[in-house]
This record gives C-alpha cells, structure tokens and sequence, in this order.
C-alpha cells in the first residue's frame, strides 16, 4: 500500500503518454507486457494480451480486464499545400478540436510529429474546425510532397498532445487517454497485488484492444481467456461539474470513491455480482458509487455474452472531460478502484461463482 502512490503516478504517465489509438495499441500493450512479465503471456490476433499465473491454478477463470486502446485518428489524406485531414476513430465531440495539437505517429518512419489542428482568428470569421472529420493539420510542411518524404502517409494513427499534469490541489490529475489508461494502471496494480498472495481463483489479467470502436478486441479477448467471471476496469464520464446532475444525484464525482456501475445501455451487470461488490466494498471500508447509465458502454457488452453467459461487474475511477485532450481524475478514487478489485477477486471462489449463475 505505502507504495502504490508513487507506483501509480509512474504507470498513469507511463500508460497515458503512450500513443495507443484503437488498432494502433503497441507502445501501450509493450508496456503492459514488461510490467506483467513474470506472468505467462499470450496474444489474440488483434492485438489483446493475456497474462496469466506463471503456474496454472485451480479454482474459477476470474478475468481482470482493462481496454488499451483511445480515441484518436487516421491519416486519411494529404492537400496538396502539405495539410493533414483525418478520419476520426472512435467518438469525438464536436468543438474541442480548433487550434489543438496533436501527435502523429509515422509508421514508415518510426518517429512521431506535432501538428496543430487548424483555426481561424476571429479577425477571420472565427475558428471553424468543429467537426472532427473536417479539421485539418498544420505540421509545419509547405507540400504533398514535403509530408511524403517525412514519412508520413494515409493510414497513419494520431493522438491529442495532453501531458500528465499534477493540478492544483494534491492528488487531482490531468492527462490525456484516461479512457482508459486508468484502467490499465488499476489493472497493474490490482495484478501485482494479488500475485503477490494466493488468491482462490484462476486469476487472468487481460488487456483488450478496439474498445472504443464497438468493443471488437473484447470479442476475441473471450474466446482466449475462456472467463467464468469478468471485472471491466474503465475510465468513465465523472458527473460532477455544476449543473450537470441535480444535487444528490451525482453517481461519478471525483474524490466519492470507486463507480460501481449496474447498468448501462449496452450491458446488464449480474445483479448478484453487483450486490457482492457492494457488499465487499462495505466490509472493507472502500468508498464506491453506484451508477445507472443512460448512455455509453464497456468491453462488458461483449464479455457477458461470450459462450453461454458470463457474469460481469464495471468498475471505474470517474473522469471528467474524457473524449478530449486533457481528462481530470482524483488518485484515491484509483486507489479505491484497485482496493475494491482485489478485494472482490479475493471473494470468487468456486461456490461463489457458482452461486452467480445458479437459476435452477
């Protein structure tokens, strides 16, 4: 415990700063594998990876899971005076792109350039690059031809430029990509910890990719891990700005603990995971929001239909301003989320997973 502030800071900097569009994940799963590397590894053909115990264990296959991949975009052409204009991957809202660096990422070169979205002053009508499919990228060529010898291409993935940032008050964060690399540090530091005693299940660290474009590495991440329960650890949308929910109502503030979320539009939780989870956060003293969603999903939608059916929980630290270039999360409710994962994997023996899906 005495470790895992510092532990997390480097990982949050470590995982946010990587350029990880969906389809693009690699700097992100590299450092998932050297940090998980005293587990076996294995990789589905997209890209996911499995991290199991170094010795097979008995007991129910629990999967720990977190998604790599971010929004960003895709080179999708070159304008003849050297402009980028990208093709958006995954959901960006509109108006948050105008005068905004980003990072592109050359594959043919293997080395990364900033470019800054395009905007017009208001001497000029004001900025018009709302849209995230009409921006274009300034990165400082004069030509097609310019931006060809570069090394840069259609095809090509690019990220926002956002730092990780300490803010104001102790323990507030601003970053990039904490949907999700938030989950992935919780789902390090959860996988450490519990490795480092023993555990009554079969625990299997999975990190997904193409998340944020219908959930398609989770798809594949299933078949490989063969999972009886899953924990979906995610970076999801705080709700704590003024006005946003009425008084009372928040279900994802900063600083109230890890969300535990029961429904959203895409994925019924297992109800009797979710009254487990709150009845272990209780006994442990683990600060925790229940939340109901009206919009949005996670991989859970497409792991609680693998096979026959498999139970599965969400758990997240709230983030406020996701989908865009600076995301603001408070570091105990990090550590609320991975107390709150090692404490439940500690609950799933056999007789407890049984009793999940026990209808008849």
């Amino acid at each position: 415990m005495s470790k895992r502030p510092s532990e997390a800071l480097r990982l949050l900097e470590a995982y946010t700063q990587a350029h990880g569009t969906s389809g693009h994940e690699d700097a992100v799963r590299a450092i998932f594998v050297r940090e998980l590397r005293g587990r076996t590894l294995q990789a589905d053909g997209l890209g996911g990876v499995l991290a199991s115990p170094s010795k097979e264990k008995k007991g129910p296959r629990v999967v720990l899971t977190a998604h790599m991949d971010e929004i960003g975009f895709l080179v999708q052409s070159v304008t003849l005076d050297g402009f980028l204009r990208l093709t958006p991957v995954g959901g960006w809202p509109d108006g948050v792109l105008a005068a905004q660096r980003l990072r592109i990422w050359s594959r043919a070169a293997q080395k990364e350039f900033i470019g800054v979205v395009a905007a017009l002053p208001p001497h000029q009508g004001g900025a018009q690059a709302a849209s995230a499919d009409k921006v274009l990228v300034d990165i400082g060529a004069r030509s097609a031809e310019s931006v060809a010898r570069l090394g840069i291409r259609p095809g090509d993935p690019v990220v926002p430029e956002g730092p990780f940032t300490a803010l104001a008050e102790p323990g507030l964060y601003s970053a990039k990509a904490f949907d999700n690399r938030v989950g992935m540090t919780a789902l390090t530091l959860a996988t450490h910890e519990l490795d480092a005693s023993a555990t009554p299940c079969d625990l299997l660290a999975v990190a997904t990719v193409q998340e944020e474009v219908g959930c398609r590495g989770a798809v594949v991440a299933a078949r490989l891990a063969k999972p009886d329960v899953v924990i979906v650890l995610e970076g999801p949308p705080a709700d704590d700005l003024p006005g946003l929910a009425p008084h009372g109502e928040m279900q994802g503030a900063l600083g109230g603990g890890v969300q535990v979320r029961a429904y959203d539009p895409t994925a019924i939780m297992n109800p009797r995971l979710v009254d487990l989870t709150l009845e272990v956060a209780a006994a442990k003293g683990i600060p925790c929001q229940l939340a109901v969603r009206r919009t949005g999903g996670t991989d859970a939608r497409s792991f609680q239909v693998h096979e026959l059916g498999v139970p599965v929980i969400v758990l997240g630290v709230p983030a406020r301003y996701i989908h865009t270039h600076n995301a603001v999360i408070d570091l105990a409710d990090l550590q609320a989320c991975v107390d709150l994962s090692v404490a439940l994997v500690r609950r799933l023996d056999a007789k407890t997973v049984k009793s999940l899906t026990q209808y008849l």
